[in-house]
């Protein structure tokens, strides 16, 4: 059964993901806009991450319990390869072409590195492997490593932790995790050096694997397991709250506590964000048709939006049109192009898994 209120989330997220990139992206940083969407940007992902852990627990728990733990692994695995595979190839092997042909990025790589990179984004692991978010125009693939990641761990997580107070133990190793990041205790481990250039990248590429994003999956994880209960928000409360919460968040996310402390940081992002799905998983809304579409198509806008901007930024479309104009065009061949992936490709996905899943039975 899909939830309206799933999507109308997603669409938020993918919104406040998109309207950051467009503004970095496109070196707009000295745009009044751009402080805005930079900070309230940072709850995009966490967003997704925390939807992934509520969708995905409630997938396994009711492919098991329905057809048996075998047969629901079975089914759970095979739902999770055709949502994600299908519209990922195309978009892998088509940014591969522009890489090569267009944008060039790989002109200084040699073909054993650009063999590895093919194998391991096909795999999922050149996150981890080359501390690096994509072949050069799309960085939108770090999350679907640790997205890929969880769907392994997720199983294990359902089969195995029965007691919340394991789940609370897994929170207590995520936090002094990010402490740990925070007080330099794993610069030796981690072979960091305080002393170069790109320490403060390295920290970030380390805050944002999975043993810190671990709190958005389980925070999901006990909404699910604790918060089945329909809260009875009026639409104007509703709206409010999320204004509110949004505001409060910016004045947050503009405070030197929270600059400075990957731990504080993710800490208060989890607490928003949290609140954010409680407040609209369960709504729905004629109103928010819109945004629900855009929820629809999310995971495909994600694969898309930053390739898009890269092309953009190529052809210097900012010293040719306004800043509307650009605006305008990129939204509307992202709608045109994320239509067409989702449609054409993820729900053949979709058709094909179907088609074998009858074939089995």
């Amino acid at each position: 059964m899909r939830l309206e209120g799933i999507d109308i989330l997603r669409g938020l997220a993918i919104i406040l993901v998109v309207a950051y990139h467009f503004f970095e992206l496109l070196g707009l940083q000295d745009h009044f806009l751009y402080t805005y969407f930079s900070h309230l940007g940072q709850l995009g992902v966490p967003l997704f991450f925390i939807i992934s852990g509520y969708l995905i627990y409630r997938s396994i728990e009711h492919n098991i319990t329905t057809k048996g733990i075998k047969k629901g692994l079975k089914t759970y695995f095979l739902h999770r390869l055709f949502r994600i595979m299908p519209a990922y190839i195309v978009n892998f092997f088509i940014l591969f072409f522009l890489a090569i042909y267009i944008l060039h990025t790989m002109d200084t790589w040699s073909t054993s590195f650009i063999i590895k990179q093919i194998f391991t984004h096909l795999t999922f692991t050149s996150y981890f492997l080359y501390k690096t978010s994509g072949l050069g125009i799309n960085g939108a693939y770090w999350t679907l490593s640790i997205e890929m990641l969880w769907y392994f761990i997720a199983p294990l997580f359902f089969l195995y932790i029965k007691k919340d107070r394991y789940y609370l133990f897994l929170i207590v190793l995520a936090i002094v995790y990010l402490l740990s990041i925070d007080l330099q205790w794993l610069d030796n481990i981690l072979n960091l050096d305080a002393s170069k250039p790109n320490y403060l990248a390295l920290q970030y590429f380390y805050s944002f694997q999975l043993p810190a994003q671990i709190l958005y999956f389980i925070a999901g994880i006990f909404i699910y397991k604790h918060m089945q209960k329909t809260y009875t928000f009026s639409s104007v409360t509703r709206y409010i709250l999320f204004l509110l919460l949004l505001l409060f968040f910016y004045y947050l996310s503009n405070q030197k506590f929270f600059l400075e402390s990957f731990f504080v940081k993710n800490m208060i992002i989890v607490v928003i964000v949290s609140i954010l799905f409680i407040l609209f998983y369960q709504h729905y809304s004629s109103s928010l048709i819109p945004l629900a579409w855009i929820g629809k198509i999310s995971y495909s806008m994600y694969l898309w939006h930053m390739p898009i901007l890269a092309l953009m930024h190529h052809y210097h479309t900012l010293s040719i049109f306004s800043l509307w104009i650009n605006f305008l065009l990129f939204s509307s061949i992202l709608l045109l192009i994320s239509s067409m992936s989702y449609y054409l490709i993820e729900e053949s996905g979709f058709k094909l898994r179907k088609k074998l899943e009858n074939q089995k039975n």
